[in-house]
């Protein structure tokens, strides 16, 4: 269990913060910590592969930093992920929302793909669906995580994880909608990782900057996501 430990925690957080699918322009405690440009300025997008979704993770300059694809299927049906599955949730309704969280993109014939930056400090998530119904869908799953998960206790193997959530101002350029959530992790009795994570939507496509590194800030997560949206845009 101490193996898995942060691989459940990165999991676990990404998956209550909708890294999978989306994000959502509402969050708890506040309806106008996302923001909304004009219509004039939004940009519908067609579906974008996979093929296309990891030339934009390999070649995009994320604010100095590179980014290598990972296997999404470890995250979807590895230990981590099979762990969350055989958790107790408090609130209960919150293990089905982080498991569709994960299963966004499979679910809703989406794309999906997962980068991890060279030093380990930041991940980011493009996911590309067919329509933005199917996004929309999701942006609306993860507002209700918002809502309903701020605050979460997960029991696995013996171990008691407790997760806070709440949202911060955050603007990405060129994007539709925006949200930025800061999430904190425990696990017995000391913090397991905390982390800051903007998603955007762009059209029918989705992206999640997150810090995964102690010393990362807000305002890291908004620049690594506004490289990804500008990337999105060009490729769409």
């Amino acid at each position: 269990m101490k193996r898995l430990l942060p691989v459940i925690a990165v999991t676990a957080t990404l998956a209550l913060a909708g890294c999978s699918g989306g994000g959502s322009s509402e969050s708890a405690g506040s309806s106008d910590s996302g923001s909304k440009p004009a219509a004039e300025d939004t940009q519908a997008s067609t579906q974008l592969d996979e093929a296309a979704l990891k030339k934009i993770i390999e070649t995009t300059d994320f604010d100095g930093k590179t980014f290598k694809p990972v296997d999404t299927g470890a995250i979807d049906s590895g230990e981590a992920a099979k762990a969350l599955e055989q958790a107790e949730f408090q609130p209960a309704e919150c293990k089905d929302l982080a498991m569709a969280g994960l299963n966004a993109a499979k679910a809703s014939s989406g794309t999906m793909v997962v980068g991890i930056a060279s030093d380990n400090t930041m991940s980011v998530g493009l996911s590309s669906f067919a329509d933005e119904q199917a996004t929309s869908s999701q942006f609306s799953n993860s507002s209700k995580m918002a809502e309903t998960c701020a605050d979460v206790t997960m029991k696995m193997q013996g171990m008691e994880m407790k997760m806070s959530s709440k949202a911060f101002d955050a603007t990405v350029a060129g994007a539709d909608e925006t949200v930025g959530t800061t999430t904190s992790m425990e696990a017995g009795g000391a913090t397991a990782m905390s982390t800051q994570t903007v998603t955007a939507r762009v059209g029918n496509n989705v992206v999640t900057a997150a810090n995964l590194s102690p010393n990362g800030t807000e305002q890291d997560a908004v620049k690594v996501a506004e490289a990804a949206v500008a990337a999105v845009k060009n490729a769409g």
